[in-house]
C-alpha cells in the first residue's frame, strides 16, 4: 500500500474493473479514494464513461505513483 496523497496520480484497480489503471486522486475516504482516471485498458472503456471516467478505489489497491509522458 502507497500513502496517497491528493493530486497525485497513481497505478491503481478500482473496485469494479478488470485491469489496472492510472488515475488522479481526487478525494479520499477511510479506507478508499475517489480517482479521475487518466490513462486505461480499452477493455474496460464502458464501466469508465459510465462512471464519468471517477471510479473508487481501496488504499490496499492502489500499487504506486505514476507520472505520464506526453
Amino acid at each position: 500500500m502507497v500513502k496517497a496523497e491528493v493530486g497525485r496520480s497513481y497505478i491503481c484497480k478500482p473496485i469494479g474493473v478488470s485491469h489496472e489503471l492510472i488515475g488522479c486522486i481526487e478525494r479520499t475516504y477511510i479506507n478508499t479514494a475517489v480517482v479521475y482516471v487518466e490513462s486505461y485498458d480499452q477493455r474496460d472503456y464502458p464501466l469508465i464513461n459510465e462512471s464519468k471516467y471517477r471510479m473508487l478505489v481501496k488504499f490496499c489497491d492502489i500499487s504506486a505513483p505514476a507520472e505520464l509522458v506526453s
